[in-house]
């Protein structure tokens, strides 16, 4: 419930993504392959893959009803799902199947897209006359899960797509390539609006279509003495716009690990969030956290407990198999020795 994502471009005008995946109970994780034709059986109406696509998968069992978490496509088209509490709009698979549409379940919806839509226009055009999101229940937590999904293209281009509309969808362009949780993200670019002028003495404005210029390294921000450090939605979100917005630029080879850096910056430790249920309390934490070079159709990752960067490449789907390829990345780490000085490569960094 504490999920971050955060899109970068490179000096060479490159993009990149990634994101943390925050929840306060344990589901199993696999990094997949999933060919054209695929069928996803589980899903509240049985649908098969339209196109070849890569990412993490989750669930409580990853065998019996996966559904993609992050992922990228065919076409370059990479994104991923984000808890969505108290602002979606589902309604009963009735409802939908009487206008025309599919019925999947909220935590199907990011699977649905990655699965089905070529570019951000194919998405924008027709993800509302397709599907609409039921309130019927599924494998994941008793319930239709509460989700909204962030995409990117091979440009750079993003939006957010949110079901706060019973059977349809509201889509954002996303300027900032920033995402987290609710409240809806119109409501976070006004926030941080606020902020940001009370930050630099300065207007900001979001919906003309324009970059967001970037804060600059010469602002009074005294390391951004008095934004919020919990991890309510809001204030991760600020951090993460802001962090990003006074980032160095840096090249191709640099980028995916500036994103993990700025995205340290709202990783959830354990037991610095707890949520109160009844008779219980949980503890949410960052499970695992992705990137993705777009470009390039390379997925990283690392958990909670081995931080050891794990890479994926999409590679050529014609070698990939007839079935869903699953991939294990959450192995316990291994101490690597230091190395040696005088084995080092002359130049090489010592740090």
């Amino acid at each position: 419930m504490a999920c971050t994502g955060i899109e970068l471009i490179s000096k060479q005008q490159r993009p990149y993504w990634g994101r943390t995946q925050d929840f306060e109970q344990h589901f199993e994780y696999a990094g997949v392959k999933v060919p054209k034709g695929y069928l996803w059986r589980a899903a509240a109406t049985p649908f098969e893959s339209q196109l070849n696509v890569m990412g993490i998968v989750w669930a409580k069992d990853i065998h019996q009803a996966p559904v993609l978490l992050d992922g990228i496509n065919d076409y370059g088209i990479c994104g991923g799902s984000f808890y969505f509490d108290h602002f979606y709009r589902y309604v009963d698979t009735e409802t939908i199947e009487a206008s025309g549409k599919v019925a999947v379940r909220g935590e199907e919806l990011c699977t649905w897209i990655l699965t089905h839509y070529k570019s951000l226009d194919d998405i924008k055009n027709n993800l509302g006359n397709d599907i609409g999101i039921t309130n019927e229940v599924g494998y994941m937590m008793g319930m239709s899960v509460p989700q909204h999904c962030v995409f990117i293209d091979q440009e750079g281009r993003s939006i957010v797509v949110e079901p706060s509309k019973p059977s349809g969808f509201r889509i954002f362009d996303n300027p900032l390539g920033v995402m987290t949780n609710a409240p809806t993200f119109d409501w976070h670019l006004n926030n941080l609006k606020t902020w940001l002028e009370r930050i630099t003495n300065r207007s900001y404005t979001f919906d003309d279509g324009e970059p967001i210029e970037q804060i600059g390294l010469d602002e009074p921000t005294s390391g951004l003495v008095g934004l919020p450090a919990d991890y309510k939605p809001e204030s991760r979100f600020l951090r993460a716009a802001v962090n990003k917005l006074m980032s160095v630029e840096v090249d191709d080879e640099e980028t995916l690990n500036q994103i993990f850096q700025l995205l340290s910056a709202v990783n959830t430790p354990k037991g610095s969030l707890r949520i109160h249920g009844e008779g219980e309390t949980l503890v949410a934490w960052t499970q695992y956290t992705a990137g993705y070079d777009i470009q390039k159709k390379q997925l990283y990752a690392f958990t909670y407990d081995n931080q050891n960067l794990r890479v994926l490449e999409f590679g050529d789907p014609a070698d990939w198999a007839p079935e869903m390829a699953y991939f294990s990345f959450i192995s316990k780490p291994k101490a690597q020795p230091f190395t040696p000085q005088n084995e080092w490569e002359p130049g090489e960094n010592t740090i």
